[in-house]
């Protein structure tokens, strides 16, 4: 019985730890994307001012859309 116990604790403990290395592999992979995303963001900015352009960053779309009748 306690045997057992002991086997279920160690197979949870390998699966929780593989699970968070995933995890921590993709956190990774979010970070260098956004990251990625700022360093464009902050290129863009700084390309436009050197070539005495103005940088406007995108907006989101959005659309409202009204039924009147029928």
């Amino acid at each position: 019985m306690l045997k057992a116990a002991q086997d279920t604790r160690k197979a949870a403990k390998a699966t929780r730890a593989t699970s968070r290395k995933a995890q921590f592999a993709l956190a990774e992979k979010y970070f260098q994307e956004y990251s990625a995303a700022d360093a464009a963001l902050v290129k863009a900015r700084r390309d436009a001012k050197a070539a005495g352009n103005f940088f406007v960053e995108a907006q989101p779309k959005v659309a409202f859309i009204i039924r009147i009748k029928g």
